[in-house]
C-alpha cells in the first residue's frame, strides 16, 4: 500500500498538467517495482483515491493512471466502470480512447478549478 493523500496530490498534478501518468511512473515513484502484486496492489489504491474524490462530487481520477504500452487505463479500469454501469465498450480501441479523453478532460478541469479556489 501506498500513502493514499500522496498519491491523490500525484493524480491531481497529473491532471493539472493535462499528462496521464503510467502504473510504471507511479510505480518508481513510490520506490515500488513493477510487477503483478505492485500492480495490483497500486490498481487498489488507485480506486480507494478516486472513490473518496468521488464521495466528495469530484470525478474519476484513474483515468489518469495508463499503460505506457497504449496511453489507456488497464482492463481492471475498464471492468469497473462496466461493474458500475458507467461504460459498455471494449479495453482498446477508438471507443475506449475518446472515452479516456473526455474522462481525462473532466479531471483536468476539476484540478484547475480546485487550484483556483486554492489560491483564488
Amino acid at each position: 500500500m501506498v500513502d493514499l493523500d500522496l498519491l491523490e496530490h500525484r493524480l491531481h498534478a497529473a491532471a493539472l498538467a493535462g499528462k496521464p501518468v503510467t502504473y510504471g511512473a507511479l510505480l518508481a515513484f513510490f520506490e515500488r517495482r513493477v510487477g503483478p502484486n505492485n500492480v495490483r496492489a497500486l490498481c487498489r489504491d488507485i480506486g480507494q483515491v478516486t472513490s473518496r474524490i468521488e464521495a466528495a462530487g469530484g470525478p474519476d481520477l484513474a483515468c489518469l493512471v495508463v499503460r505506457a504500452s497504449d496511453g489507456l487505463p488497464g482492463a481492471g479500469y475498464f471492468k469497473s466502470l462496466r461493474d458500475a454501469g458507467r461504460y459498455e465498450g471494449q479495453d482498446t480501441g477508438p471507443e475506449a480512447e475518446a472515452f479516456v479523453a473526455r474522462a481525462q478532460a473532466l479531471a483536468q478541469l476539476y484540478a484547475e478549478s480546485c487550484a483556483e479556489r486554492l489560491n483564488g
